[in-house]
């Protein structure tokens, strides 16, 4: 057989970098994923994955790939000390926070029903197409998390998600209960259907409900929103409820608010829209845009899947075109791992995550000339971040910050300030187009460090990023070795893109074996088919929906 090596220098590649991934072929055979030779390649600008199987997979471009490689974790710095005793396995189905593990949960899963009011083409998750009824008890979610902290030594930030978890009546209590427990931040995952219809029809009902979430701890909300048009927006997914889910959240208190396209090559060319539509409703809560291109879960044919695959660096040109900033703006996750080391105390979220997970950046909206300016016109990113990742040492901390601030018994509060201090001199253009002074923003942010001076930060830059999870065809170990982003499934966390990738032998087989059963699933299958048939009867309404205020005004048509 022939080497890797081999296989690119024949199709005329350049490898870049190597690492293990999928063998497609076999997992479709014996329904066990294997692990395979495989490499990063480049070829007229593009950047591949290419397998020893002679497969490959466009992953973007070369511009793209030298970006996101500045700023590649350190192998020597960035390893997150996990409290596991889990050891390794010769296959990813003994897959958990093992001790080959590199990161600490920075978002924890917690699915708390797979029960949902829709039907999306490319979702496999919900009961109707599962066959059973998942929905754990409070209790079962307390334990849970008493794992997680295990794990971590802290109880981590907590997406809850499904499903549909807005169809539980009990989200308060579990808010409540997360927040207790010790999680700095709760956010809810929501598609905003059947919320949306509850104030359409009842308006006053639901803001309280609303405000209930809000005061048992809730800080934001993470909801889908695939495109302006209706055709765009996944055969019409959520565009007819979202401006009634949008005015729900204002008026019930929540005050961020953060839409998550899913993106394929069906609405691509939607994604500069819904970077304009966020901006133009900050007023309402819109805090950010985090684009999620497309994971392709399934046996999928390669022609199949290029007419469907969008990668990180396709979005940024769509942006690139419509908003006239490209790759230079944007940042991947690890950019920020020794910024907040420095300002954290310990135990604490880490970004130590691969540089191919995700890239982001924030961007100044100019909303009377509606446009958007990235922060990189602002501040010297790069420069800022290079010093800081240099921090690694009590002789480059003296020289940054001054041999005063560095002994042994320096206080927390002193270095988020010295820090605060030092940003300054990175500053490109201190005065906003608002009037305001970013330096002062910035100091507030960083030296206090809570959510009153983060949310006049968010006031005038909109946060805008995405995350490319995984699929067969550029499945990357080493990405998953540094996941942050993990589901909670009973006595282990299963990285984000090792749970979903291989439902059969984790998210399905885990909440199969803890399925309701009974006259308890037998109410909850008729409660989530109701909701359902409740969202096609809502849309039947259709012309009252459009010619409604709240809908005109939110879409920008009053």
């Amino acid at each position: 057989m022939k080497t890797l090596e081999e296989i690119a220098q024949e199709s005329g590649f350049k490898i870049l970098e190597f690492t293990k991934s999928v063998d497609e072929a076999a997992l479709k055979e014996t329904g066990i994923p294997e692990t395979i030779d495989a490499a990063y390649v480049e070829k007229d600008d593009v950047v591949y994955l290419l397998k020893k199987s002679g497969t490959m997979e466009r992953i973007g471009t070369k511009g793209y790939w030298e970006k996101i490689m500045k700023f590649k974790p350190s192998e020597k710095y960035h390893v997150a000390k996990i409290n596991t005793d889990i050891e390794h396995g010769k296959d990813l189905v003994s897959c958990g926070l093992c001790k080959q593990h590199k990161n600490t949960t920075a978002l924890l899963n917690v699915v708390v029903t797979n029960r949902c009011d829709l039907r999306c083409w490319y979702c496999f998750f919900y009961e109707e197409k599962a066959g059973f009824v998942y929905e754990p008890t409070l209790e079962e979610i307390r334990e849970g998390l008493e794992v997680a902290k295990r794990f971590n030594g802290y109880v981590p930030p907590i997406q809850i998600t499904g499903g549909e978890p807005s169809l539980r009546k009990d989200l308060s209590e579990m808010i409540k209960m997360m927040r207790d427990m010790g999680s700095a931040h709760v956010q809810l995952n929501t598609n905003s259907i059947s919320l949306a219809i509850d104030y359409f029809e009842n308006p006053e009902e639901t803001i309280k409900r609303v405000n209930r979430w809000v005061e048992a701890g809730l800080k934001t909300i993470y909801t889908s929103f695939d495109g302006m048009r209706p055709e765009a927006n996944s055969n019409a997914k959520n565009h007819y409820e979202m401006p009634f889910a949008l005015e729900a959240y204002h008026r019930g208190g929540i005050k961020s608010v953060v839409l998550v396209p899913t993106v394929s090559q069906l609405n691509l060319k939607e994604t500069p829209e819904i970077a304009r539509f966020a901006m133009r409703n900050y007023a309402i809560g819109i805090r950010g845009v985090n684009f999620q291109p497309i994971s392709l879960v399934g046996h999928i044919k390669k022609g199949d899947r290029d007419k469907l695959r969008v990668v990180q660096s396709d979005i940024v040109e769509e942006m690139r075109k419509a908003f006239n900033f490209g790759m230079e703006a944007w940042y991947p996750v690890p950019t920020v791992a020794a910024l907040a080391d420095i300002i954290g105390k310990e135990p604490h979220v880490h970004f130590y995550n691969n540089e191919k997970c995700g890239i982001a950046t924030y961007a100044y909206a100019d909303r009377e000339h509606d446009r958007l300016i990235p922060i990189t016109e602002f501040v010297d990113v790069d420069k800022f971040i290079g010093d800081i990742s240099q921090i690694q040492s009590s002789a480059l901390k003296k020289a940054l910050f001054g041999a005063k601030l560095v002994p042994d018994a320096i206080k927390y509060g002193s270095m988020r300030k010295a820090l605060a201090e030092k940003l300054k001199e990175y500053i490109i253009q201190d005065e906003l187009p608002s009037g305001d002074k970013l330096s002062e923003i910035l100091e507030d942010v960083i030296e206090k460090g809570d959510y009153r001076a983060l949310g006049k930060f968010h006031h005038q830059f909109l946060f805008l990023g995405m995350m490319h999870f995984q699929d067969y065809y550029n499945y990357d170990v080493n990405r998953v070795q540094r996941c942050s982003i993990h589901y909670l499934a009973g006595n282990r966390l299963i990285p984000f893109c090792t749970y979903n990738v291989f439902p059969n032998i984790h998210r399905d087989r885990y909440l199969s074996k803890h399925k309701v059963t009974g006259e308890r699933a037998e109410k909850l299958v008729k409660k989530s088919m109701e909701a359902k048939e409740r969202v096609e009867k809502f849309r039947e309404r259709k012309d009252e929906i459009v010619s409604s205020e709240t809908y005109r005004k939110i879409y920008g048509l009053a």
